[in-house]
């Protein structure tokens, strides 16, 4: 079934999109202290600590306390970031139930050991420098809803890594099948409603290059400036991520299920950057191709968020350094344009598609 006419909310073109000003955000500098350790010649330790006078309720998702393979930490190697090769995930952000969540008292302290080297090579052995910072989604502690997030900048650590030692640590991701642009688990309604999603990926994409080039206020509202350089970079990934939106060729592929066995109950889909790949997971299923919810969640905008992060496309690959329209909110402008969620946002802010007629 191939999409034929859109019709286009273009009062919301001219209007601010419903939002949180910064202002009404909670509070959240400086409240959460991570320390990084050396524990093996790969293997680091996190002690997370509150360091707020109230307790915190912390999503789980995309940091130290989540046990799927995702980015963690940056690694750099004579100041150059060494690849990534981990999953980075698509979560389901509504009605969380209470195992989302990681809570912590003043004061108090976890502790998570990772393995560096089973999403990173680190074969050239030497000197590698460990950093990590970013945003932690969090609830109030009497609910389950995402109000806000927590900043966190860990110190830097300094390893001397043992190539051979590093070369024996299995790796935590496979290699992929890269024969078909979607892979031969894609059968039946789960291939139609994939081929639909990367359709309707390319029309919003298209449409969000549109506005970014001639909406200064949105550009302001979702990436921090309005400068002809910034104007240019989100028209040229927008543009990118629209004309990877096809299964007629590109350069990213699918899975429609989950081969490698790396969906929580919350992701939506994963991607592996360092292979150009994406896998949809049970509730993409579920969702609606586009939602009439202001930053709501849905396929089409599911499916632009997961190719941002492909390095075939547009580098430097975006990344998740806030998760969320709240986490958005509170990026720096450097980091606004190399975070996946700003994207699939702004192409859901208000401004997009609101009807598919088929």
């Amino acid at each position: 079934m191939k999409l034929s006419s859109i019709l286009l909310a273009l009062a919301a073109l001219v209007s601010p999109a419903f939002s949180y000003a910064i202002s009404h955000l909670p509070r959240s500098e400086g409240g959460l202290d991570i320390k990084l350790t050396a524990i093996g010649n790969t293997r680091i330790k996190a002690i997370i600590t509150n360091k707020a006078d109230r307790p915190l309720k912390l999503l789980r998702y995309n940091n130290f306390f989540d046990d799927a393979p995702t980015q963690k930490v940056e690694i750099f190697k004579d100041g150059n970031a060494v690849q990534f090769e981990g999953i980075y995930q698509h979560i389901y952000m509504t009605d969380l139930p209470d195992e989302d969540f990681i809570s912590l008292t003043p004061g108090e302290s976890i502790e998570r050991e990772v393995d560096i080297a089973t999403t990173a090579d680190l074969t050239q052995g030497g000197a590698f420098t460990i950093s990590s910072q970013g945003l932690i989604p969090f609830a109030e502690v009497d609910s389950n809803e995402v109000t806000g997030a927590m900043a966190f900048h860990a110190n830097d650590l300094e390893m001397d890594v043992d190539g051979a030692v590093a070369a024996t640590v299995e790796k935590a991701i496979k290699p992929v099948d890269k024969r078909s642009r979607l892979t031969n688990s894609c059968t039946g309604q789960r291939r139609t409603a994939t081929v639909r999603a990367i359709q309707a990926s390319a029309q919003l994409s298209q449409r969000s290059a549109q506005v970014a080039q001639n909406n200064a206020q949105k550009l302001q509202e979702y990436f921090k400036q309005t400068d002809q350089r910034t104007r240019q970079l989100v028209v040229n990934r927008f543009t990118a991520v629209a004309r990877e939106s096809t299964v007629n060729g590109g350069r990213t592929t699918y899975d429609c299920t989950d081969r490698m066995g790396h969906c929580q109950p919350r992701t939506i889909a994963y991607t592996l950057p360092a292979q150009n790949h994406i896998t949809n997971c049970p509730i993409f299923y579920q969702m609606p191709l586009l939602t009439n919810r202001c930053h709501g969640q849905d396929q089409a905008t599911t499916v632009l968020h997961e190719i941002t992060h492909n390095p075939a496309i547009v580098q430097p690959h975006c990344v998740d350094h806030g998760y969320g329209y709240q986490a958005v909110r509170r990026l720096n402008a450097q980091q606004s344009l190399q975070n996946a969620d700003t994207y699939s946002l702004f192409a859901n802010g208000k401004m997009t598609f609101r009807l598919f007629l088929y």
